[in-house]
């Protein structure tokens, strides 16, 4: 005889959730929670899940880190961006530092800021400001926007 139907397992739900796109521990754990699994199970699928390799909290971050740094963000939104995944903080920091290894940074700040003057027009005199204030936006820091913006061949 076969055994009632007692609902949909927090494995089966997490196993649902992680086919639409790659979570983190944490934010499967919140999704599971605002379901109505409790704890034990949640830990339970989150433990049978990473024995399978389906969730990887380093190699989301990674992922997402390069990503994010492909599309254009500088350091600080990765940062934002991977904090607000529910990942702990020595793992963001990681991701990020892998992204943007040594002088990436100031590269990435100068492709951002050519993409912006395909868009906008030449950075010159006053519109040297708004560049600056959109490649910080971008999360790239003051010293990569300032290179970007002072250290180029037409102005050297």
């Amino acid at each position: 005889m076969a055994a009632p139907d007692a609902g949909p397992t927090a494995f089966g739900v997490a196993l649902a959730l992680l086919t639409g796109r790659a979570l983190t521990s944490g934010e499967l754990s919140s999704r599971l929670r605002r379901r109505g699994f409790d704890a034990e199970s949640i830990a339970a699928a989150r433990s049978r899940l990473a024995t399978l390799g389906l969730l990887d909290d380093r190699r989301t971050a990674s992922a997402w880190a390069a990503a994010a740094r492909d599309r254009g963000l500088g350091p600080r939104r990765v940062r934002d961006g991977l904090a607000k995944r529910r990942l702990p903080r020595e793992l963001v920091e990681e991701a990020a530092a892998a992204a943007f290894s040594h002088g990436e940074e100031e590269r990435l700040a100068r492709e951002a800021l050519e993409r912006w003057e395909r868009a906008k027009g030449k950075a010159t005199g006053a519109g040297r400001r708004t560049a600056y204030a959109h490649l910080r936006r971008r999360g790239f820091s003051s010293s990569a926007a300032r290179a970007a913006l002072f250290n180029r061949p037409e102005i050297l």
